[in-house]
């Protein structure tokens, strides 16, 4: 059974996850820990190293859990959770403290902190969250869609800002034109940050009745420093009040309404709802935006935003 060697060891964890070597600990010392200490590392990190094992000691953070609510929380059989805690419990993660009861550790609690402080600053994390949020994008513009019921609507006032453009014509000029944009906004860190970076479509040209091919733009915020390049070029919007609903894009393009009219019932209703309320229809491009990056397939959503004045 291994235990903590609880300072040599942070310091260790530290170097190996935050990339900072702690006070009184050089290179050298790191190195010779290392090679002391590798099978207790291993140990460690191979404990840590499955969904279950980190949803258990998660649930350690806020106080002591028995067998019982370990098993209710993480619906595995009882021969199950006794593997997985026994591996806790033998790497010193966490402490059997009575019959069927576990608490976290100090030193499995400073763990935890350090592997997810790490993580959390990591580039690892920036390229898996672009790569979630552009893949998601490319999973929008091929489902099909429907309307919400009951529609909810709100109304924003987007500022002005510089966008970077990229536009297609074709029979799939969404998929296309995110091709363009995802190539020129991944590298520069542009899908990070969807708040400061906020990224918008919309059709142009739209669909003409017999004509497979129509065009679609995409909008990426971007700063001043930032300068476009071959097929990406730079725009100024002007921002506005705009009308937001949601749209589900997988059941909407399947609806009647659509197969009839061409076009989002969404858009119709948005539209209706405006002429019923106190705002007004201003000239001014409608947009689509992602409303949930990290949705379900079942659940993918755009965001409408539909010019308005009062």
């Amino acid at each position: 059974m291994y235990y903590f060697y609880s300072n040599t060891y942070l310091a260790v964890l530290h170097v190996i996850f935050d990339g900072v070597i702690m006070s009184g600990t050089g290179s050298d010392d790191i190195r010779v820990i290392l090679d002391e200490l590798t099978e207790e590392l291993a140990t460690v990190l191979a404990s840590l190293a499955h969904a279950k094992r980190l949803q258990i000691a998660r649930a350690m953070l806020d106080e002591p859990r028995n067998f019982g609510e370990l098993q209710d929380m993480t619906e595995l059989s009882k021969t199950a959770l006794v593997h997985h805690v026994n591996k806790l419990v033998d790497s010193g993660i966490i402490i059997h403290v009575e019959r069927g009861q576990y608490k976290l550790s100090e030193d499995g609690e400073s763990t935890l902190l350090a592997l997810v402080k790490s993580f959390a600053n990591s580039r690892r994390r920036r390229d898996i969250e672009a790569i979630r949020r552009a893949e998601y994008i490319e999973r929008i513009h091929g489902k099909k869609r429907t309307t919400t019921e009951d529609m909810q609507v709100r109304v924003v006032e987007l500022k002005p800002m510089r966008v970077a453009s990229v536009r297609a014509i074709s029979r799939t000029p969404e998929s296309d034109a995110w091709m363009k944009m995802r190539a020129w906004a991944e590298p520069r860190g542009l899908l990070e940050n969807p708040d400061k970076h906020p990224i918008y479509g919309f059709n142009n040209p739209n669909p003409t009745p017999g004509k497979e091919e129509y065009g679609y733009e995409f909008w990426i915020g971007i700063t001043p420093d930032i300068e476009p390049e071959g097929d990406v070029t730079a725009k100024e919007f002007d921002g506005g009040l705009f009308a937001v609903t949601t749209c589900n894009l997988r059941e909407e393009m399947e609806s009647e309404f659509f197969r009839e009219q061409g076009y989002l019932e969404s858009y119709k209703n948005l539209k209706d709802w405006v002429k019923s309320s106190k705002y007004k229809l201003r000239k001014g491009q409608c947009l689509e935006r992602a409303h949930d990056p990290f949705a379900s397939e079942e659940e993918l959503v755009l965001e409408i935003h539909m010019p308005i004045r009062r």
